[in-house]
């Protein structure tokens, strides 16, 4: 006989952190799912890719500024083109720093995909 009260009334299991997860039944197992697949894309390392190539196009357009023959221009003071190029140097490791770390990342990830299929 089944009324609403005795369908209400039925077992579940509680997880580690004592979470109530769903039983089942070793007459009706649960039908595989398909595991999700996860996004191909990491936003941060895109991020990361664009503000190095950020800091590249500052460093060649450093250089190209002080390739011109004249000396600074009517808008330009001889004290801002001073802070650009001594701070180019630094900027050009920091590009080259952040670039060996993302493609060693980029192969650690190659390297994980290629041990697990």
């Amino acid at each position: 006989m089944k009324d609403h009260v005795h369908e209400r009334l039925g077992f579940s299991e509680i997880d580690e952190q004592g979470n109530a997860v769903r039983a089942v039944s070793p007459h009706a197992p649960e039908p595989v799912e398909n595991p999700r697949k996860r996004a191909t894309i990491n936003p941060f390392i895109v991020a990361l890719w664009v503000l190095d190539a950020a800091l590249v196009w500052f460093c060649l357009w450093a250089f190209a500024e002080t390739m011109q023959p004249s000396g600074p221009t009517l808008g330009q003071s001889l004290p801002i083109n001073f802070v650009v190029l001594s701070s180019v140097p630094y900027v050009l490791l920091g590009a080259i720093l952040i670039t060996a770390g993302l493609l060693l990342w980029h192969a650690v990830q190659w390297q994980n995909r290629r041990s697990r299929g």
